[in-house]
């Protein structure tokens, strides 16, 4: 078949975009798939890994909606959808415009907005399939009946869940002769539940009320006392990251949080231990249902339409009443202190959620649509098909899958690309000539790089190349990267100095490598705050001459030659703990805002080193991790001896690579 599917938008990283992915990314091995983007470039997000066999058509190349008077507003979609204000009577023209030329056999609208314009704008001979990507009854009342009288129009719907379809709205539907059928959202299913623990817990979705992050944060802080190595990692974009960030360092989990600002992935669930789903009211189970593909267990709120309909409570997973904060924290210590039951639970989750993997969707699509095939709604046959409706041919685009593994060892495999031979790792930068060649072995190809093979690059960077045996590169692209074994440091105790290697993917989507490599470092692990003063802990590799007391200095970025003693440390076997006094860099500012970088000594007449946050799995630290502010009031004479007193803020954060720094301000 030829099979058309609509989106608002790729070119953004949000759950539309992400559906759109994962539903082209399963018809396109059995079909001809095309995406139409009413908005925005056609290069999709990066975040999307898009399939190599999917064309996409975008109609419009600005995402953000036209500048437009009040009748300039979309005829064609219902005042009062929630997309409304995404749509002009411009999109309602080229939108109508594409489909009424559109030689597709079935159309694939991904929201009620797209379903209404596909209703009013039917395609001369397609099936015309609307998949419904909330609740019916979030949609206003102003809307429903427009929505409903609209909705006749279409061959099929697809409902967010199976709670959704039970609702009076589709038995109407149902009886006008519209075929409604609830298909889950696909989701890709780990391959092996045998995976590192990292002491990570995910909670994932947008930033909104109903989600309820705030009792994820409150019950994760109940568990801090018992569990102290354990972090939580808060994944998406809304209006409420400012108060979410507001509350983790309230509760003093500015070392135990992360905020993510962007959607996860399948890697993110398959790196966490535990799935933490605490929203009071949930459009569909997909939160629990990603988590459970990627064998990781899920602590869940009763709540209805979500992860009750997948999850069996003491199986894969637990559900705790809605709000009940003890509870969940109960419910998160209950797997925090037992790996058997984790990894137990794990792989029944993983078992729970096959019906939902690739192939089961395709099949689910494929029978839906023949249940609407030639007569069904008297559209079907009118124009010739074409006979040209197989899979498209693949382009290749050589991907790499790596696996970071608790010893350093790295696993990559290499995917849309024959005859490899070898891996090869090369050093970026003018004058950088380092090479890592690794063997391919295996059916597929696999190859496994050591960390101490990469301890050879100097600190930097470095892309990533298939080649074959002619000797040609490949440049790879990145694929899925499951970094969970990152985490653990063991793997540095026999060498002489400190050496970090972390994937990422580039603008372009290509996998490089940011590498760290240094004679000395002092890796930061925590931070305490006192009424005027800071806390650190952390640990020490490499070359340090410790004979001397070890000095916690500040060097003024604005001026790098200016560098004060600030506090106190204390060493004991490998670990250092240092008190930054805070009233030491608040007097000794010059300007009303102003930076000073983090740095211990040992006394030597060698170079001071950067206190820094690399032994994670990280790449750059500052965008998911804040700091609190410490605030005091201090003397001033920045503007005369007389002006008196101020309060002044300092805050530390990270800088672009990882290294620990501190900004001074002086507030109004």
């Amino acid at each position: 078949m030829n099979i058309e599917i609509l989106v608002h938008t790729l070119a953004t990283d949000t759950p539309g975009a992400h559906a759109a992915a994962r539903l082209a990314r399963v018809l396109a091995t059995r079909h001809r798939v095309t995406v139409i983007a009413a908005r925005g470039a056609e290069a999709p997000h990066v975040a999307l890994r898009w399939p190599d066999a999917v064309d996409i058509v975008a109609l419009a190349p600005s995402v953000a909606a036209d500048a437009r008077h009040e009748e300039e507003t979309s005829q064609l979609v219902a005042a009062g959808d929630p997309e409304f204000r995404r749509y002009s009577r411009s999109d309602d023209q080229r939108l109508g415009t594409h489909l009424s030329a559109s030689e597709a056999d079935v159309v694939v609208a991904l929201s009620s907005a797209l379903g209404m314009v596909l209703a009013q704008c039917p395609p001369p001979a397609a099936r015309l399939v609307a998949r419904q990507p909330a609740p019916v009854d979030r949609l206003p009342e102003s809307v429903r009946s427009r929505w409903a009288e609209l909705y006749r129009e279409l061959d099929a719907v697809v409902p967010v869940s199976r709670t959704d379809a039970a609702a009076p709205e589709y038995a109407a539907l149902a009886a006008a002769g519209v075929e409604v059928r609830h298909i889950y959202e696909p989701v890709l299913l780990a391959d092996v539940p045998d995976k590192p623990s990292t002491g990570v817990v995910i909670n994932a979705g947008r930033l909104v009320s109903h989600r309820r992050v705030d009792i994820a944060l409150h019950a994760f802080a109940q568990t801090r006392a018992a569990h102290p190595q354990w972090q939580l990692r808060v994944f998406g974009t809304g209006p409420l990251r400012r108060e979410t960030r507001d509350l983790v360092a309230a509760l003093g989990l500015h070392d135990h949080v992360l905020l993510m600002d962007r959607e996860a992935t399948e890697d993110d669930f398959y790196d966490a231990d535990i799935a933490l789903v605490t929203a009071e009211r949930q459009d569909s189970p997909r939160p629990a249902l990603d988590a459970m593909a990627q064998a990781t267990p899920v602590v869940a709120s009763d709540a209805p339409a979500g992860p009750v309909e997948v999850l069996t409570p003491g199986r894969d997973g637990l559900l705790v009443p809605i709000g009940d904060v003890p509870a969940t924290g109960r419910a998160l210590e209950q797997y925090m202190a037992d790996l058997r039951l984790r990894a137990g639970h794990g792989a029944e989750a993983l078992r729970s959620a096959r019906f939902a993997g690739s192939a089961e969707t395709a099949d689910a699509y494929e029978d839906l649509f023949r249940s609407i095939g030639a007569g069904k709604r008297g559209r079907w046959g009118r124009k010739k098909r074409r006979t040209d409706s197989g899979p498209a041919a693949v382009k290749q685009s050589p991907t790499a899958d790596c696996r970071v593994l608790p010893d350093g060892a790295w696993e990559l495999t290499v995917h849309s690309v024959d005859g490899v031979r070898l891996i090869r790792v090369k050093e970026q930068g003018k004058g950088r000539k380092g090479v890592v060649e690794a063997a391919v072995t295996g059916g597929r190809p696999y190859a496994r790089l050591d960390m101490r093979d990469l301890a050879m690059f100097a600190e930097g960077r470095a892309d990533v190349y298939a080649v074959d045996g002619k000797g040609r590169e490949r440049r790879l692209r990145y694929g899925r990267c499951m970094l969970g074994g990152a985490r653990d440091v063991g793997h540095l105790r026999d060498l002489n100095h400190f050496h970090w290697v972390l994937p990422y993917a580039t603008e372009g989507g290509y996998l490089r490598l940011r590498i760290w490599s240094r004679l000395r470092h002092a890796e930061l692990v925590t931070m305490e705050y006192g009424d005027s003063y800071l806390w650190m802990t952390g640990w020490l590799q490499g070359g340090w001459t410790l004979s001397a007391p070890l000095q916690l200095l500040l060097r003024r970025r604005q001026e790098p030659r200016h560098t004060i003693a600030v506090g106190r440390v204390a060493y004991d076997s490998g670990w250092f703990g240092a008190e930054l006094n805070a009233e030491d860099a608040m007097r000794a500012r010059l300007l009303i805002r102003e930076n000073w970088d983090v740095l211990l000594s040992d006394g030597n007449s060698a170079e001071p080193v950067r206190v820094a946050r690399i032994a994670d799995d990280q790449v750059v630290r500052r965008d998911v991790q804040r700091f609190p502010e410490l605030v005091r009031e201090e003397s001033t004479d920045l503007f005369g001896p007389d002006v008196g007193r101020a309060v002044v803020g300092l805050r530390p954060y990270f800088t672009a690579d990882n290294e620990l720094s501190l900004v001074v301000t002086e507030h109004d």
